[in-house]
């Protein structure tokens, strides 16, 4: 069961719901067109080769971005249900897309990379996300079974004991230029044993469903969008948004 924010007691956020949780979360993975597993074979998902073949495009437009670093917000500033997750600022993220709900300024420093993006409406959220040295993200779930994990790793340090994803138990080590594909819903968390900042851009994707079930997911996800689960975020966003293009 995912924990929650104390601060949203008794909200009714669709995706900390019973039902979503212990109803259509079974039933989505039974039903699931690729099969109930921690990893996937990335070749069963549409982008996965064609962002490999951009992570020098994509590479180029974020190291435009990198100076900035130290101006991104840690996330569980923007997104408050995060906190448990992480509580310091080694965790950042550059929001594109969420939810199907772009962040218009920040998709102009990405021109090439929202192009790809866009060619994929499976595709409902996009960001990078960046996790400082020495730093482990504490294990947790991911909330809705609608949708998959995929990373494409584009800073991965090699110093120390490099950097490592763990879901199900099951370790992953990131490369660069390299997509790899999880269900978020086990438990998982991200580490980095490195001297450096590991980048990724963080997506997610459309779990393959039967029509119907499809269709239920699509709806979800967009009624989340007015839930406080996402308002708050988009919110706090808009306030660092002004601050950071002024």
């Amino acid at each position: 069961m995912r924990r929650r924010n104390p601060d949203h007691t008794g909200e009714l956020i669709i995706i900390n719901t019973w039902f979503v949780e212990n109803a259509l979360r079974p039933l989505f993975r039974a039903k699931s067109l690729v099969p109930e597993q921690p990893y996937y074979d990335k070749t069963l998902f549409r982008p996965s080769l064609p962002l490999e073949a951009a992570y020098p495009v994509i590479r180029a437009e974020l190291d435009k971005l990198l100076p900035r670093l130290d101006e991104l917000a840690p996330f569980h500033t923007i997104s408050p249900d995060q906190i448990y997750i992480s509580n310091d600022d080694k965790w950042k993220m550059f929001f594109l897309k969420a939810g199907n709900k772009r962040f218009e300024r920040n998709c102009q420093e990405f021109p090439e990379t929202m192009k790809l993006l866009d060619q994929y409406p499976e595709i409902i959220s996009a960001y990078f996300s960046f996790i400082g040295p020495n730093k482990m993200l504490t294990p947790h779930c991911g909330p809705w079974s609608g949708v998959l994990r995929m990373h494409l790793g584009l800073i991965i340090p090699t110093s120390g004991k490099g950097c490592t994803l763990v879901c199900d138990k099951i370790p992953y080590r990131w490369a660069e230029g390299e997509v790899v594909v999880f269900d978020d819903t086990y438990e998982h968390f991200a580490v980095n044993l490195s001297d450096s900042v590991r980048v990724v851009l963080f997506i997610d994707i459309l779990r393959p469903l039967p029509f119907f079930l499809d269709k239920l997911n699509r709806l979800i996800v967009a009624l989340a969008r007015f839930m406080p689960y996402f308002q708050i975020p988009i919110k706090r966003h808009k306030v660092w948004e002004q601050e950071f293009y002024r």
